[in-house]
């Protein structure tokens, strides 16, 4: 029995288009955590804190970002030492999580376990270790908090719900307070610049 040849193709079409479907649905998780770290590289260097714009219908960043969040994000690179970041949390909603280029989450500091509003953490590999992140610190470590990392590059992205309707300019001054970059030259902890006061009426 002969098979017509434009039966065969049809079949093979059928089946590679099965095939392409397939992957593009177990490759697309992976993808997507990339290109959302391709697009923030292009919004700053790497060790430094890049305060993201408010979230528009169709201009997120990344996926899953709301509208009534602010967010600022530190892509760490461990490559030459240590990376230090300072925030000073001025809400127990605020969520620092801690990512994998890829998008994995491997560390996470809520706002809402801390016992006071100053979060000091230090970012190192497995190949670095507390005795040498001391070494160039001036401060003691009882308040230091280590992350150890899988990664030598990352994200650490900050996320501050706002408390109201007229509260994202006080969110983005918090956020513009905060503290990305080597761990040998990190400033004290500043508290973010207080809101304007409200004028009575005469």
């Amino acid at each position: 029995m002969r098979v017509r040849l434009p039966g065969l193709y049809i079949a093979l079409a059928v089946v590679l288009a099965g095939l392409i479907h397939v992957v593009a649905v177990l490759t697309l998780p992976l993808l997507a955590p990339r290109d959302a770290h391709a697009r923030l590289g292009a919004l700053g260097s790497a060790n430094t804190m890049i305060q993201l714009p408010p979230v528009m219908p169709g201009q997120q960043v990344m996926p899953n970002m709301a509208p009534d969040v602010r967010y600022a994000v530190c892509l760490f690179d461990l490559s030459n030492g240590p990376v230090r970041l300072r925030a000073k949390i001025p809400d127990e909603l605020w969520l620092i999580a801690f990512y994998t280029p890829i998008g994995e989450n491997f560390y996470t500091v809520v706002g809402a376990d801390m016992k006071r509003g100053d979060v000091d953490l230090i970012v190192t590999t497995k190949d670095q270790t507390v005795t040498d992140v001391a070494a160039d610190a001036t401060e003691g470590l009882e308040d230091l908090v280590v992350v150890n990392s899988p990664v030598t590059k990352g994200i650490a992205l900050i996320r501050a719900p706002l408390a109201g309707p007229s509260r994202g300019s006080e969110a983005e001054r918090a956020l513009k307070a905060t503290y990305c970059g080597a761990q040998a030259s990190a400033p004290a902890a500043t508290a973010p610049p207080a809101p304007a006061p409200v004028p009575s009426n005469p």
